[in-house]
């Protein structure tokens, strides 16, 4: 695929747009990409394509957020820090679903300086900073797809890691995570093309959640079994 640099991904403006999320085994990911090879251009940085990516949770002691992700609540929050570690940026991250099901991200560069996290979290959420804990990490990598005729960007996650401070290091490797984020109207694309052949549908998944149920084992996810079952037959796929 032509490559494509950061400041040009950051210019296709989504501002009325849908989020889709499809999970899938890895051995289907060359079919799908040879599928779209004229539509898409890559994200390339320094001369790479994947991009690794490191992501720290918070919850409360009584993990108040993940109880109310798991009650399907609107008007909640996800307060992670996210490092892009190929050019080392990190972000204080507020992501906020409200009563409409329309998700908004808020963002603080550099979230290293704790006063001025201390002050962004309390504007931006109910909590305040010494409410929070460090629950959670999660590490993967990133191919960014932009559509060279529509309004549509794309990311997949390959590789995704898990760990909760201790030495216990989950891994969900063979998982692609895909996530199409394209205007409302935007109409079928060829990667939504390429998906529905493959009997590929859209789910909901949460790396939060996920990184949550394989570390803290004893908190309540009955709302998300059936999910868990149905990513662990897809990892046991062996089927081109």
């Amino acid at each position: 695929m032509p490559s494509i640099s950061l400041e040009e991904v950051n210019d296709v403006g989504l501002m009325d747009r849908v989020d889709t999320k499809f999970y899938f085994h890895e051995r289907l990911l060359p079919n799908i990409l040879m599928s779209i090879l004229n539509e898409y251009s890559v994200l390339e940085i320094q001369g790479q394509r994947l991009m690794p990516y490191q992501s720290h949770y918070y919850d409360t002691s009584s993990f108040q957020m993940l109880k109310w992700h798991h009650n399907g609540k609107l008007n909640r929050y996800k307060i992670r820090k996210r490092t892009y570690l190929l050019t080392g940026d990190t972000f204080l991250e507020v992501k906020y679903k409200n009563n409409k099901g329309k998700t908004e991200k808020f963002r603080r560069i550099n979230g290293d300086d704790e006063e001025k996290d201390r002050a962004f979290i309390s504007l931006k959420t109910p909590f305040t900073w010494t409410d929070l804990n460090h629950v959670m990490n999660n590490q993967f990598d990133r191919i960014m797809l932009v559509n060279h005729n529509k309004k549509e960007r794309v990311s997949i996650d390959l590789n995704l890691g898990f760990s909760n401070g201790d030495n216990n290091y989950s891994k969900m490797e063979r998982m692609v995570i895909l996530e199409i984020k394209s205007e409302r109207h935007v109409g079928m694309t060829e990667l939504q093309r390429s998906l529905k052949f493959l009997h590929i549908y859209p789910h909901s998944f949460s790396k939060f959640v996920t990184g949550m149920y394989l570390h803290y084992k004893t908190l309540k996810y009955n709302r998300f079994k059936r999910r868990f079952l149905d990513i662990n037959k897809v990892l046991e796929k062996d089927i081109l």
